[in-house]
């Protein structure tokens, strides 16, 4: 009999089979808790695959330019611009490396985030402000409209700042568009987020998953994690984040 083989009796004994119906409880557990490890080891193993292309990317990339740079006769200002293509690199590298870390630590601990009440308003500006010149130098503009200019809510200003900078960074760096951003006030506090897509095969089933990505988003140089972190603080703040998408259009929604 195999170890994970449920058991029967034909007898109408009480004690027995409750004891059987204890041992099937067990041997049930043990299953769900098999197929969660293996789980979890395919999604480990998923991530250290991603992470280790993601990485390697650009400090191939920074090491072949020193290659370059040592090897060849280079005029002084063709050295600069090479020194300028390896801090990017390298600059990239340590963006990957703090997102990898940052995630790492989310995903680690149960600590609950402590909450205090906060003017959302106030929070959704000062994010706005963190992207506004990068916006302009693309001739792009995010427009926010509140329906109140006061909307006092129960939460984590960091983790709310988090949340916001990183969909705003991701709407900058997968389109063209505009970004427009509308708080709703009915029955919950809605935050809604929709620009055009450069890319419409994006799959919104997967977007919040770790390392998702496009081909788009590889040529934008996305580490894959923005959405994931963001919708993780969104649980820790018992809020809910999904996404729709119609044509051309992404709208991801949160709800608090």
């Amino acid at each position: 009999m195999e170890s994970n083989t449920l058991i029967h009796s034909k007898y109408n004994l009480k004690n027995i089979n409750n004891l059987i119906h204890n041992i099937n409880k067990v041997i049930t557990e043990s299953k769900d808790i098999k197929i969660d490890y293996s789980n979890k080891n395919k999604s480990l193993m998923k991530m250290m695959t991603n992470i280790s292309h993601d990485l390697r990317t650009p400090l191939t990339s920074a090491l072949g330019y020193i290659d370059i740079i040592l090897k060849s006769d280079l005029s002084e200002e063709e050295k600069k611009k090479d020194l300028i293509t390896i801090e990017k690199r390298l600059k990239r590298l340590e963006e990957l490396i703090s997102s990898f870390f940052e995630f790492s630590k989310i995903i680690s601990t149960n600590k609950t985030p402590e909450l205090e009440k906060i003017n959302l308003t106030s929070v959704l500006e000062e994010s706005v402000i963190v992207f506004y010149d990068d916006y302009k130098k693309n001739n792009r503009e995010i427009l926010l409209d509140c329906e109140q200019r006061k909307i006092i809510i129960n939460s984590n200003k960091m983790l709310l700042s988090r949340i916001f900078e990183n969909l705003i960074g991701n709407a900058y760096k997968h389109s063209n568009s505009d970004l427009k951003i509308k708080v709703e006030t009915k029955d919950k506090v809605k935050i809604i987020f929709s620009n055009e897509l450069l890319d419409n095969d994006i799959d919104i089933d997967r977007i919040f998953d770790e390392f998702y990505t496009v081909d788009i988003s590889r040529t934008k140089e996305g580490t894959g994690l923005g959405l994931a972190i963001a919708k993780e603080f969104t649980k820790q703040l018992g809020g809910n984040i999904y996404a729709k998408k119609s044509v051309s259009k992404l709208k991801i929604i949160i709800e608090l």
